[in-house]
């Protein structure tokens, strides 16, 4: 196994160290840092930036020859660290014999050590892996805010609070679909220089809020959550596939809660996310279009077609299938003959 030593604490520093032990070019942007795997390790790059409000953003994306780890050892304070597993996997201890806990795709970790404990980062052998990472120095961060830490809630002033690094803080979950937005749309922005560092600037406040709330959600129980993780999303596609062929027995959402494990509230802000629909909207559609089909089949009056597709209203189903197609069923029965 291959293992690099750094102690350096800012992206930076941390990527000029390592460009230094990795004989690597590092290149420049408009402070954004790149350097490129050596040929003889694997093939990637590690990718960071520093922000003056002592936020930071550090990524891996690549594949290695061989177990490769890297220990930050600085004997000072670490960062507050938010990891995201885009691809692959990774170990992180806090010291060589340490306990090794794995974060796989789709998870995150939030992360905080003793401050004279740093972090190793290990990534497997001929595996692709991409990381992203949030590096948070809570000392400048309390220099750029505007309000008092005091008026946090608790759970979240315990954590941004610890300048000293005396509360340490392991808490991984699958992280959002939200988070997932955000990730692939730093990935995808097209601009370089100015453009790209302001751009990044944005969106590593808007990561870290999206992984706050995540945090907030995570307090509660699984079944009050309401925050969807990019892991569950194959769920709400079997929701979706779900109501296409029960559509005329469908009662309601809690049945679906229940059925699928995920709360009301995550499978309506997925339906919203995948369908641009409520499960409600979705549902009629489906009725509608199967409604559309049975008139056309013309085996079955309309009293018969609103039984068949799961309705009990012959003027509820005339409402909503003229606010949809600009016809009442009668008419449009008519149009076929």
């Amino acid at each position: 196994m291959k293992v690099y030593t750094i102690f350096s604490l800012t992206v930076k520093e941390v990527l000029n160290e390592l460009a230094e032990l990795m004989n690597a070019e590092l290149t420049e942007n408009f402070t954004e840092y790149s350097l490129s795997i050596p040929s003889e390790l694997g093939e990637g790059e590690i990718q960071g930036v520093n922000f003056p409000n002592g936020v930071g953003m550090l990524s891996f994306k690549g594949i290695f020859k061989q177990e490769v780890a890297f220990h930050f050892k600085s004997s000072n304070v670490h960062p507050l660290k938010f990891l995201y597993v885009i691809q692959g996997k990774l170990n992180h201890s806090i010291e060589p014999d340490g306990e090794r806990r794995a974060i796989e795709e789709l998870q995150s970790a939030m992360i905080s050590t003793y401050y004279h404990h740093g972090h190793i980062y290990k990534f497997p052998a001929d595996e692709e892996f991409f990381v992203q990472t949030i590096e948070i120095d809570r000392k400048k961060f309390q220099a750029h805010i505007e309000y008092h830490l005091e008026e946090m809630p608790y759970y979240f002033y315990k954590i941004f609070a610890d300048i000293e690094g005396v509360n340490p803080l392991f808490f991984k979950s699958n992280y959002s679909l939200d988070i997932s937005r955000i990730i692939y749309e730093i990935e995808s922005f097209p601009k370089n220089g100015f453009i790209r560092i302001n751009f990044l600037g944005a969106k590593s406040l808007e990561i870290l809020s999206a992984m706050l709330s995540q945090y907030e959600d995570d307090q509660v129980q699984d079944a009050e959550q309401n925050i969807l993780r990019k892991s569950e999303v194959k769920r709400i596609h079997n929701i979706a596939n779900h109501i296409d062929e029960n559509y005329a027995s469908f009662k309601n959402i809690d049945e679906l809660a229940s059925q699928f494990g995920l709360s009301k509230g995550k499978i309506q802000q997925g339906f919203q996310l995948q369908y641009q629909k409520t499960v409600n909207e979705y549902l009629v559609n489906i009725r509608l279009n199967q409604a559309i089909r049975l008139l056309q089949e013309g085996d079955k009056n309309i009293s018969e077609i609103v039984y068949a597709v799961g309705l009990s209203s012959r003027s509820y189903f005339s409402k909503i299938f003229k606010e949809r197609f600009k016809i009442s069923p009668s008419a449009y029965l008519k149009s076929l003959e």
